[in-house]
């Protein structure tokens, strides 16, 4: 495993995304307080942002703690882990830096407020996203596991971010 973040979820999801990347879509810039979540939603640029690998949505959850566990090149242990549900396969092309932060940071934008750094070197990977309870000493965590395989180009998406990506 690479990292482990702890995500607080307001806003009904979770979202991955390449900074600076995001920005190309905008011209280069995004004002404080812009809404770019209403322009993935409303125009083709959400479809453009997937197929580029500049950002990767987990839509349709309920508000509360979510672990997002990174592993790359490598996959999960099974040992405690009940996975619900694995999408394969979506492509990041991480130019910059790779963050995770709770969707809210797309319905009203502030650079690096709530952001959390993924550290995951440069380059392109092919990405399975799993949704996956894991229970560890008696404890019940709800994780969604991003297993990135490093990979020369950006392939085609096969898959649509789910609406409904709750685990249970």
């Amino acid at each position: 495993m690479v990292k482990t973040i702890n995500v607080d979820v307001d806003f009904n999801g979770i979202i991955i995304f390449d900074y600076p990347g995001i920005l190309a879509p905008f011209g280069g810039k995004i004002d404080n307080g812009e809404n770019i979540l209403k322009e993935f939603t409303t125009t083709d640029k959400g479809d453009s942002v997937l197929d580029g690998g500049i950002a990767l949505p987990i839509m349709g959850i309920d508000d509360g703690g979510y672990v997002v566990r990174l592993f790359l090149n490598e996959t999960p242990c099974n040992e405690n882990r009940s996975i619900i549900f694995s999408d394969k396969y979506f492509y990041l092309n991480v130019t910059g830096d790779l963050y995770i932060a709770d969707m809210s940071v797309f319905w009203e934008w502030e650079e690096y407020t709530g952001w959390n750094n993924a550290d995951i070197p440069k380059g392109i990977y092919k990405v399975c996203l799993e949704g996956v309870i894991l229970k560890k000493d008696g404890d019940i965590f709800y994780c969604y596991d991003l297993i990135l395989e490093k990979t020369s180009k950006l392939g085609r998406r096969e898959v649509e971010p789910r609406s409904d990506s709750r685990l249970y």
